[in-house]
């Protein structure tokens, strides 16, 4: 009985002492809160500058070099978390970009980890697009030479070209995805982090996909370990990078603040101010940009004035919902060949365009004045002329007892179309009856 009693003493102790033991792994495997807004880089997507530069909702876009596009991607292997990832491309020149985002009501002296998952594409034949049957299905040309790295300021500052910056170790993950890593404690309550790539030499296709990003705080043990690199799938055919790539030498560009519209649900507003050759009121093909357009942007709660350049491209603006009158006032000695105002809707997600054209020395013709006689306050305009009230009257008297003529005698008619239809009936029965 005492064995007994001794084995079931043991026996518990061992259950105990193993609960004990599970139940901290149990929490350590709780993931920590991403602190990042749409870590996934899902849409909705807003235009930053141009309808082909796009940003996911609470992201911003530096560019350093170039005039890439960025877009929403949703055909795999180059989405890892989502729907979508986020595409950066300049297809035949080099270019430079940082996707980056503020995180607020951080406590400072807190250890933080960047996770970002980049994938780099490059290939020298559009035709082809360097496709291969098997996965990934293509093979980058490493001669682009780019780039991949993530950063967190822990300042809080808007320059990725600054020192406070602390990057993870260069990357060039051609043709498959691999974790970016970088670890920095806070020193202000707000930090910025990083998604940056460069590139060396242009070829006919160039790209970087981007998806699946988190910030955490993670323990002092954890912040320890530093910078790390670590492929997240099975790497391509293609050789591994060169261990050290060269980086070129960026110089600094200022970094606007990140508009408050991209963290919210904004619409976008794109003017375009072009030289007007044939007069026509419409942007035909050749017709070049007009600089020194002036335009006045008044909603109910915002003012915004714009100034055209050179620059092919439009101007655009991000504006919350509603609608907006744009007005227009050419430079001097130019002369508007359409409307000077445009009154346009903003819709949440979307994009609106409105023009306007201009030619040296045109004057809008003029509608000439009317030489008919005006008329006194309160009399009659004598070249207006109205039917007599009467005459009216009577007219609508004429139409209402015809109606009621056709309707007393509706009944009759019915039967008399009745009456044909039976005798025809009758006839045609009594033909066929007839002895041959």
């Amino acid at each position: 009985m005492i064995l007994k009693l001794c084995w079931g003493a043991l026996a518990l102790a061992l259950i105990l002492v193993s609960g004990l033991d599970a139940a901290p792994r149990v929490c350590a495997q709780q993931p920590a809160p991403n602190l990042l807004t749409n870590g996934d880089l899902e849409t909705p997507y807003y235009a930053q500058g141009a309808a082909t530069r796009t940003v996911p909702q609470g992201w911003g876009l530096w560019i350093g070099a170039g005039v890439p596009d960025a877009l929403p991607h949703k055909d795999n292997p180059q989405v890892r978390s989502g729907a979508v990832s986020w595409h950066l491309r300049q297809n035949g020149a080099v270019f430079t970009a940082a996707g980056y985002q503020q995180v607020s009501e951080i406590v400072p002296g807190t250890a933080l980890e960047l996770v970002a998952h980049g994938w780099a594409f490059a290939c020298a034949d559009a035709a082809t697009r360097c496709a291969i049957p098997a996965p990934p299905y293509a093979q980058s040309d490493e001669r682009a030479g780019i780039t991949l790295r993530v950063g967190i300021d822990p300042t809080g500052g808007l320059d990725p070209l600054s020192s406070a910056v602390q990057w993870s170790a260069d990357a060039a993950p051609y043709d498959q995805w691999a974790a970016l890593r970088v670890t920095a404690t806070a020193q202000a309550e707000t930090v910025t982090v990083y998604l940056f790539m460069t590139q060396q030499t242009a070829l006919a296709l160039n790209g970087v996909y981007w998806d699946a990003i988190s910030l955490s705080a993670v323990s002092g043990a954890d912040a320890a370990a530093g910078v790390t690199l670590a492929p997240t799938s099975t790497p391509s055919p293609t050789p591994p990078p060169p261990t050290a790539t060269p980086t070129p030498t960026l110089t600094p560009t200022a970094l606007a603040p990140l508009p408050a519209a991209l963290v919210t649900e904004t619409g976008t507003l794109c003017v375009a101010a072009f030289r007007d050759e044939n007069l026509n009121a419409a942007r035909d093909p050749g017709e070049a940009a007009l600089p020194g357009l002036r335009l006045l942007v008044t909603g109910t709660d915002r003012v915004e004035t714009l100034t055209s350049a050179e620059d092919p491209d439009p101007l655009c603006v991000e504006l919350a919902p509603g609608v907006y009158e744009v007005a227009a006032l050419p430079p001097d000695g130019f002369g508007l060949t359409g409307p000077g105002a445009a009154l346009i809707h903003v819709i949440i997600g979307r994009e609106v365009a409105v023009a306007f054209g201009a030619a040296p020395g045109y004057a809008a013709t003029r509608i000439p004045t009317s030489d008919a006689p005006t008329a006194a306050p309160g009399a009659a305009d004598p070249g207006l002329v109205a039917p007599p009230l009467d005459a009216a009257q009577d007219s609508g008297d004429e139409d209402r007892a015809l109606l009621d003529q056709l309707y007393e005698y509706s009944g009759l008619l019915v039967l008399a179309v009745a009456v044909l239809i039976g005798g025809g009936g009758a006839l045609a029965l009594l033909a066929l009856r007839r002895p041959a």
